[in-house]
């Protein structure tokens, strides 16, 4: 662990947040009152930091090789099994008096007694010894015995952003050794920014939210223009005047322009529905398949916006394009296709905007099955599921004789496998489900698919599984494990102890749904606003559920990167 990012400094008693936020008079800038005293000499600061970073450290032991005596299977010497390195280990958040590690845990940020909510030791030791405050250990979360509740602070709640984002980098470079990933800053506003910034700026309620008119079976691009809108980075592109109609060189058929007026139209305050006439007549002149009043797909509709968003862009280009829409959209996909005859490896890249997935299973064993890991939905996983979607998509497939020829071996009509990876992730995941097939007529597919609204991409990374690959690799040599057949282990083995890396983990903010028959039927659309979701059908916008939204049909998923990297190239030439 002598590689881990060094330890950020607390933050000076003169650089406090609600000084920088309040300056002068602060009696009320606390959520708590009885903080402010003992924040002076910042030792209180400085234990709730130890105590957040033992928290996240043991919340993710596994990820970080960090495992309690119970947890780590320890080699026999009858095994005849080399004993490594032992691995330094965490204790298990224990009440010091009944000894339990269940239920909600405090720790006394005062001294080092821990102690269990559920028997009220926590509260006694606050009583006896006059300690105001304790932290939750598994949510870290601030506790004045004074005013009897969890209390926010602005400073705390800094330690605590920061030690997330530690612990992010450490799980990072654990799984992921060879990635290098510039080192994350925080900015913190000055008296003057602060004053500035709070001189300068006024909150307008509910913009974003706008309902569009259906101006004739437009309902494909009406569902596809909520979820441009609701894009988180989308929106801080065009309302950050990246691209402003005023001045752009483009005269006619822009749609960087349409965008920008779109985005201008639903933060205009303005509530009554509204009709994108100008949207649809310049996607018609740019995108002849889709002129006229006939019903369109909605995800033709949005690789055609994508296309023309770019074309008109200023920084287009054929390669390492660097427009909004490659910047959030464009991903790498690493085909691999391996000789079994000689285990020669030959890769292919190729650019991806969306990922389509196949909705029909195909016959395989189960135990070959990888699971993504829905954090929020534990039925997640089966045959109908954005898992086993994902699955059938990356999982070896066998080729025929015909269809390689292996330079390596030099022998034709090769039996070889093929594995598709991710190997450039983008900020945006943008999913198809097929649902409607041609082949054998025209039909849709009306199955069901459990999709979480929090997704772990970590298992279908390119360098995450030649991470674990090598780690198998080495662990069967250990165990006098041969290879002989020039096989690859499978899935199942290779995924078993695969942890979640923290950018690797997407969260969903927009679905869209097909009702009715193929040609015949209606797109809607769920999207997520200020943590809110709403059901957005054309002109009507309604309060949603989660539930409502994970039960739906889904025919498009949308989710973005929980944390995002560092625009590293184009940041160092600003």
């Amino acid at each position: 662990m002598s590689a881990t990012p060094s330890s950020p400094p607390l933050v000076p008693t003169t650089k406090l947040l609600t000084q920088d936020f309040f300056p002068g008079d602060h009696s009320s800038a606390h959520g708590c009152p009885h903080l402010k005293p003992f924040k002076k000499n910042a030792e209180i600061l400085a234990n709730y930091q130890v105590l957040a970073r033992y928290s996240l450290h043991y919340k993710h032991r596994h990820a970080l090789g960090i495992l309690p005596p119970k947890d780590r299977k320890r080699s026999r010497p009858e095994d005849n099994v080399s004993i490594s390195k032992p691995t330094p280990q965490l204790p298990t958040p224990t009440c010091l008096t009944c000894e339990t590690c269940i239920g909600r845990i405090h720790a006394c940020l005062h001294c080092v007694y821990v102690g269990c909510w559920k028997n009220e030791h926590a509260q006694n030791h606050s009583q006896e010894t006059g300690h105001t405050f304790s932290m939750e250990v598994s949510r870290c979360g601030l506790y004045c015995n004074l005013c009897k509740d969890f209390v926010y602070d602005r400073d705390f709640e800094g330690i605590h952003n920061g030690e997330l984002i530690r612990n992010s980098e450490i799980i990072s470079m654990v799984q992921e050794p060879g990635q290098k990933r510039p080192r994350y800053v925080r900015w913190h506003a000055g008296t003057k920014e602060a004053a500035a910034i709070k001189a300068g700026t006024k909150l307008k309620s509910c913009q974003g939210l706008r309902g569009l008119r259906n101006m004739g079976s437009t309902c494909f691009m009406n569902v596809i223009l909520q979820c441009f809108i609701h894009n988180p980075l989308l929106r801080g592109y065009f309302l950050s005047d990246q691209h402003s109609s005023k001045r752009c060189e483009v005269k006619t058929d822009c749609m960087g322009c349409e965008m920008d007026q779109l985005f201008t139209q639903f933060y205009s305050g303005v509530k009554v529905p509204y009709g994108p006439c100008s949207f649809l007549h310049t996607m018609w002149m740019s995108s002849s398949d889709l002129a006229g009043y006939a019903q369109q797909d909605a995800h033709e509709f949005f690789i055609s916006a994508l296309n023309q968003i770019h074309a008109k862009s200023p920084s287009a280009k054929l390669h390492q394009c660097n427009c909004v829409i490659h910047k959030t959209f464009a991903g790498v996909l690493q085909s691999d296709v391996t000789c079994l005859n000689c285990a020669n490896v030959t890769s292919a890249f190729d650019p991806i905007l969306d990922i389509s997935l196949d909705l029909r299973p195909t016959r395989r064993s189960k135990s070959g099955l990888n699971k993504v890991r829905g954090m929020n939905d534990e039925k997640n996983d089966g045959p109908n599921s954005l898992a086993d979607c994902l699955d059938r998509y990356t999982h070896p497939e066998k080729l025929g004789t015909n269809e390689y020829n292996c330079g390596k071996c030099g022998k034709t009509g090769q039996e070889a496998t093929k594995q598709l990876s991710m190997k450039v992730i983008p900020p945006v995941l943008s999913f198809q489900l097929k649902r409607f097939e041609h082949s054998m007529g025209a039909s849709k597919i009306e199955t069901k698919i459990k999709f979480p609204a929090q997704l772990d991409m970590t298992q279908y990374t390119t360098s995450a599984r030649k991470h674990r690959k090598s780690k198998l690799a080495a662990q069967q040599k250990l165990n006098g494990v041969s290879n002989s057949e020039n096989t690859l282990p499978s899935a199942s083995s290779l995924n078993a102890s695969m942890e979640p890396i923290p950018t690797y983990v997407y969260n969903l903010f927009a679905v869209i749904n097909h009702q009715g028959k193929m040609d015949t039927g209606h797109y809607t659309a769920f999207a997520k606003n200020r943590g809110e979701w709403f059901s957005l059908d054309d002109h009507k916008v309604s309060l949603a559920t989660q539930k409502e939204v994970l039960d739906s049909k889904a025919y498009m998923l949308f989710y973005v990167k929980q944390t995002l990297d560092y625009d590293f190239v184009n940041a160092s030439k600003d």
